[in-house]
């Protein structure tokens, strides 16, 4: 894994520092001369100054040049990459703000991985469980699954082709669908049934909807043409057709206003449903995100190798 180069600031002459600051407020009483000449406010031209540097923080690419002299895309990226991390470097020393930042290139086989930001923030993600060089992999394997290109595009690409580029196979862009669907109807469930019955913790009942009155709510408006199943055994369309009868409404959580709801029988029930959650082995959660990251002192080192580049 690559990863930018900090400045060596150990290495530094001491004195140079006091000679650039002495340098530094030179050029201050030039700026606050100049302002004096100009009939401007100091302030107002120290900011022109600032933003000076700015342009050349943040440049560009340099149209001037012949594009056949055009850097390549990957050194094109790699300065992109190294600007932005001087730049976190900066915020670091004048703010105090730590970060790190974590690139990787799903198209190129040959990446992996860049690593920049402050110096904590980089200690940070080499220390952390998964992180590191592993992590950087894991996280380009991620990409690759999740966000598909066809390819790297090459350097006359046009728009058109960049739209071309990012459509996903028909097959795989179903699978993609399905299960965002999927997940969305989950997801936008739960939200409804505990927004509606007040309990945080409460949780679908796919299976047997009629024990939703533990929660003091019942569920109307299911497709008479959908069986009452789980996500996850049902057919997109038929996902896909309770996420819309969700969103518009027609298909909802009420609160149950009859007598038989008594606090005693509601508080049984509600136990039943809570004891049930555990052994309800239909219910399917391969749609959620398991983050096993351990942050903290003990947390284990990664001591993964890494690459140190220079500008």
């Amino acid at each position: 894994m690559i990863e930018a180069s900090l400045r060596e600031r150990n290495a530094t002459d001491g004195f140079f520092l006091e000679r650039l600051d002495a340098f530094m407020d030179k050029c201050l009483a030039d700026i606050r001369a100049f302002s004096e000449r100009e009939s401007r406010p100091f302030e107002e031209t120290r900011q022109y100054v600032a933003e000076w540097h700015a342009r050349y923080i943040f440049r560009s690419r340099d149209t001037s040049v012949p594009s056949e002299q055009q850097p390549s895309r990957s050194d094109r990226i790699r300065t992109v990459l190294y600007d932005a991390s001087r730049t976190l470097e900066t915020l670091s020393e004048t703010s105090g703000v730590q970060s790190f930042l974590l690139s990787v290139d799903p198209t190129d086989p040959s990446d992996h991985g860049f690593l920049g930001g402050s110096l904590t923030g980089r200690e940070f993600w080499r220390r952390l469980r998964n992180g590191g060089e592993g992590g950087a992999n894991a996280f380009k394997t991620f990409c690759q699954k999740e966000m598909p290109i066809s390819g790297p595009l090459s350097e006359t690409s046009s728009l058109a082709d960049m739209g071309d580029a990012t459509k996903l196979p028909e097959t795989l862009g179903k699978k993609t669908t399905a299960k965002n669907v999927k997940s969305e109807l989950y997801d936008k469930t739960r939200t409804a049934l505990r927004k509606e019955s007040g309990f945080r913790l409460a949780e679908m009942r796919w299976t047997n909807p009629e024990k939703l009155d533990a929660y003091g709510v019942r569920l109307v408006g299911w497709p008479g043409d959908i069986p009452k199943q789980n996500p996850s055994s049902l057919k997109q369309s038929q996902n896909k057709q309770l996420l819309e009868a969700l969103e518009n409404g027609a298909l909802k959580f009420e609160k149950i206003t009859t007598g038989h709801t008594k606090e005693g029988h509601k508080s049984h029930d509600l136990s039943d449903a809570m004891a049930e959650e555990s052994a309800d082995v239909e219910e399917d959660f391969s749609w959620a995100y398991d983050a096993d990251a351990e942050i903290g002192p003990n947390a284990p080192v990664s001591n993964l190798p890494y690459s140190g580049h220079g500008d």
